[in-house]
């Protein structure tokens, strides 16, 4: 744990400059990151949407850390704040829950800061999960809520992408609000364009009646 923590030289390793959209209290983030299937992984800042693929000590303010335990995906948190940080987990100390549209994320919720809480968990098979989470955000000096969508593939959850993030910044509750796959869009843009040529069909034939 200490290791992780003082880890390597405190290089700038890819602060990403990423800009967020805010509404009415909830911040996003949608721009993908990548995570390396490396003992460093990539360490997050969730509130200014900071990256480093380098160490700890490389991101002031990180808050998540996906990273290669040598066999599977691990989450590490930064719990320098106690109480402050985790994901949303059946138990404090095991798996790591693949949350549901409609989801509510707050004080009530518990969570885990335990590395392997992935062990047997959605994050080890193939597909898209959404990860609850809190983290100490600095600027307003309050514990806020938030949930991420991230792909994992196969039994070790590698490769893996953080796809993007989502928090309320008052320390309020957030509620999942789940993103249409891909898949999802194209049949949505199949069907209004249906749509489209069914009412200028209905159109024309009322024109010529």
């Amino acid at each position: 744990m200490a290791v992780r923590l003082g880890a390597c030289a405190a290089a700038i390793g890819g602060a990403a400059a990423i800009t967020p959209e805010a509404q009415a209290g909830i911040v996003t983030f949608n721009t993908p990151i990548a995570v390396p299937q490396t003992f460093a992984g990539v360490y997050v800042n969730l509130l200014t949407g900071g990256t480093s693929t380098v160490s700890a000590g490389s991101i002031p303010g990180w808050d998540f850390n996906p990273y290669y335990t040598g066999s599977q995906i691990g989450f590490f948190w930064n719990n320098s704040i106690a109480g402050s940080s985790g994901g949303v987990a059946a138990t404090t100390t095991t798996l790591y829950q693949d949350l549901p549209n409609g989801t509510v994320i707050d004080g009530t919720s518990t969570f885990s800061n335990t590395i392997l809480a992935t062990n047997g968990s959605a994050y080890l098979t193939t597909g898209t999960h959404i990860l609850g989470f809190r983290f100490y955000n600095e600027n307003t000096s309050t514990v806020n809520y938030g949930y991420l969508t991230m792909d994992t593939t196969g039994t070790s959850g590698f490769p893996a992408t953080i796809q993007g993030w989502s928090f309320e910044d008052t320390g309020a509750p957030i509620t999942v609000v789940a993103v249409p796959e891909p898949s999802s869009l194209l049949l949505s843009s199949a069907a209004l364009a249906l749509g489209a040529r069914g009412m200028r069909k209905w159109r024309r034939k009322g024109a010529a009646a």
